[in-house]
């Protein structure tokens, strides 16, 4: 390697095969373009299914690749093999918000720096999605889904609200949560949220009207007619949405989630929407998806539940510019010594 050359190695395909933001940031910079094994990996590996991708490089070209590397961007979902090979890494960089997936990689075991992309991936777009679920339980339109198929229309089944005056409840009010906030008050709504790193109520802060302790969630989803779960998977928050929270609900309330599956014992959500407790949720995420499982039967069939595969960041009109310039502007502050934004604090699981 030429004296000061820091080799980037590139396993994100999502992004785009133009890899001019990494390789513009610096002339130090030497791509190495790993798009291709990245697909590879993930066959190999178990993380998808079907054959290794044709044009992808062997698995000894991929160590090459992978030992040169000094600093990795690296997609969704993360193969669990990389750090054992990559012995001259000293940073690497995820292109998703959450990290609970890296928790499956020795990535996470080993001391290499992580960071993340939290703030970048489409808080606006997926905080349009929670508000969508809002106005399509609200508004009635899961009433008209349920006649769909030729049925006779009936005015009957609509149990109809206006959003105006309700109260949303959120449950990390961190970047998206804001942005839920933030769309929230703009039609009218209350907003209540929960923030792990407040230690008691807090006044109109945020985004937000109330802001509370994450240890008084009871309290938040008691006064909430809608629940948005934006909280980042930790230990702490497996299966944080359980029998009690769901006790502690208003009859009709909805739940949304835009974080993930694992963050809500889908048993207990099954029996809130089956006893009618609940009006319905609506899921962009389930309990195994990150495993590649598929979901439950029960998500599928109740009509009151309403599952989307992890979409909701889907058209943002920004794509992935965002993201680019948050890695560029890391590699920068790499590059020159300063401290790296985003960085993952692994006792706090994000």
């Amino acid at each position: 390697m030429a004296a000061g050359v820091v080799r980037v190695l590139v396993m994100a395909p999502h992004l785009g095969s133009d890899l001019a933001y990494v390789a513009e940031v610096d002339a130090r910079v030497e791509v190495l373009d790993g798009n291709q094994a990245f697909r590879a990996e993930l066959v190999e590996q178990g993380c998808a299914s079907g054959p290794v991708p044709s044009g992808a490089p062997p698995n000894v070209e991929r160590d090459r690749l992978l030992a040169e590397a000094e600093v990795l961007l690296v997609g969704f979902p993360v193969p669990p093999r990389l750090a054992d090979r990559a012995t001259s890494l000293r940073w690497a960089h995820h292109t998703q918000a959450g990290v609970s997936n890296l928790v499956t990689s020795d990535l996470w075991a080993s001391s290499v720096p992580l960071t993340s992309s939290r703030g970048a991936v489409g808080a606006t777009a997926i905080a349009e999605y929670a508000l969508a679920g809002v106005f399509h339980f609200a508004r009635g339109l899961h009433a008209a889904t349920r006649q769909a198929g030729g049925r006779a229309l009936s005015r009957g089944s609509y149990d109809m609200t206006t959003v105006a005056g309700t109260t949303i409840g959120i449950v990390g009010l961190g970047g998206i949560g804001q942005e839920v906030a933030r769309l929230a008050r703009a039609v009218g709504m209350r907003v209540v949220a929960t923030r792990r790193s407040v230690t008691e109520a807090q006044a109109d802060v945020q985004g937000a009207d109330v802001v509370l302790p994450a240890s008084q969630l009871l309290d938040m989803v008691a006064q909430s007619d809608f629940v948005v779960v934006c909280s980042q998977l930790t230990p702490e928050t497996h299966r944080m949405i359980d029998d009690q929270v769901f006790a502690a609900m208003k009859t009709g309330s909805v739940l949304i989630n835009i974080a993930r599956g694992e963050e809500v014992d889908e048993q207990a959500l099954v029996g809130a929407i089956t006893s009618g407790h609940l009006r319905g949720a609506l899921l962009d995420v389930y309990d195994g998806e990150l495993a590649g499982t598929p979901p439950r039967q029960e998500l599928l069939d109740l009509p009151e539940i309403v599952l989307t595969p992890h979409i909701s960041a889907s058209g943002d009109a920004a794509g992935t510019q965002p993201v680019k310039r948050l890695f560029a502007d890391n590699l920068r502050r790499f590059l020159s010594g300063e401290p790296l934004r985003n960085l993952v604090d692994r006792d706090r699981g994000y």
